[in-house]
């Protein structure tokens, strides 16, 4: 595929969910990011939730939604995100076509002014890759508008004579991940790859998690549990479970946790 050498200037994203996607889930946004002369990015976000009208609101809360989802914020985001972006644009080439999206897809559709070149308008080749660049984008958002803490995830594997355990604080603003691992009395801190973070939270948001069967309190018992920021502990096996069709998904989550921690 053919690189791109030149510079971006701004860009926007134009995401729906597919038509098959039922309220409260249904949305879209858009997203427009300008490159400053400091090297962040000024970004103008809109996000609306479709077709809440059918539903009553105690439907929509007991989803995990409010009722004041809809959100707009104007602001800066760091230049690791400029570079981020322009480093995604350098992969995409874009079809021009105004052909409608199936009903069973995501709409995306993107506007790239890159220096010394028309403007691109069109459906990204690289979708999915824009897709996920979205969704990162709207959480660095939300944590710089301090509507949302950064996220925090932690493996917890219990013995009967010592506990093990990994925490990892994810900042999108910044796009850095800090660990701290205890094993026992010992304790170590790390800064994690961002780009091994990608892979981590598919296989994580995957699993069947049962809320209804997780605890809220530290678990004491031995076992192995994963918190993933919902203040609930879901444990392996129980409250955590294999995704259909994918009978070594607690196995591999397992291993890529124990992979991260100190020997």
């Amino acid at each position: 595929m053919e690189t791109k050498t030149a510079t971006l200037r701004s860009f926007d994203i134009n995401f729906q969910t597919a038509g098959i996607i039922p309220p409260p889930y249904s949305h879209q946004y858009s997203l427009k990011g300008t490159v400053n002369q400091a090297g962040g990015l000024d970004v103008v976000f809109n996000i609306q939730y479709l077709d809440r009208d059918e539903l009553t609101d105690d439907e929509i809360i007991s989803e995990g939604f409010t009722l004041q989802d809809d959100f707009h914020w104007a602001g800066e985001l760091l230049p690791v995100w400029q570079e981020e972006v322009q480093n995604l644009v350098q992969k995409t080439i874009v079809n021009k076509t105004n052909r409608p999206a199936d009903d069973a897809e995501n709409r995306l559709w993107l506007n790239l002014d890159v220096e010394s070149e028309a403007p691109q308008l069109g459906k990204p080749r690289n979708r999915e890759g824009w897709e996920y660049a979205g969704q990162e984008l709207i959480q660095a958002i939300y944590e710089t508008a301090q509507i949302e803490a950064p996220l925090k995830l932690i493996y917890l594997r219990k013995m009967k004579d010592k506990s093990v355990q990994l925490e990892m604080n994810i900042y999108f603003s910044k796009r850095t991940v800090k660990a701290r691992m205890q094993v026992g009395t010992i304790e170590k801190t790390k800064n994690l790859r961002w780009d091994d973070l990608n892979p981590i939270l598919r296989m994580i948001y995957t699993g069947e998690f049962l809320a209804e069967k997780a605890v809220e309190k530290e678990p004491k018992h031995p076992g192995k549990f994963l918190n993933v920021g919902d203040g609930l502990w879901y444990e392996f096996g129980k409250s955590l479970r294999n995704p259909s069709g994918n009978n070594r998904y607690l196995t591999d989550l397992e291993h890529t946790f124990d992979e991260l921690l100190p020997e």
